[in-house]
């Protein structure tokens, strides 16, 4: 299936007009979290700039398939999240 990965917050919505193929849920999830650590990897000030807004995972009719929030101390729970959603 295609999901598509945007950024959302109360007032904004950065569309991912692209989307990855993946092969369920849990691929999409552990897709959304890599993609988060890797973000915060290359700019740890991205985080507190990046509270308030989620990650919103969308399949191809742009339903809601999950929705991690971003900010605050995202960064320290992301690799326990990681693991736990690969095994």
């Amino acid at each position: 299936m295609r999901c598509y990965f945007h950024l959302v917050n109360d007032q904004e919505l950065l569309a991912d007009s692209y989307g990855i193929e993946v092969t369920d849920l849990a691929m999409a999830h552990a897709e959304a979290l890599r993609a988060i650590q890797e973000l915060l990897q290359e700019d740890p000030a991205l985080e507190h700039d990046l509270i308030g807004w989620s990650l919103v995972v969308a399949d191809g009719a742009g339903k809601s398939l999950l929705s991690l929030p971003l900010g605050g101390s995202v960064q320290s729970d992301l690799a326990s999240r990681l693991t736990s959603c690969l095994n």
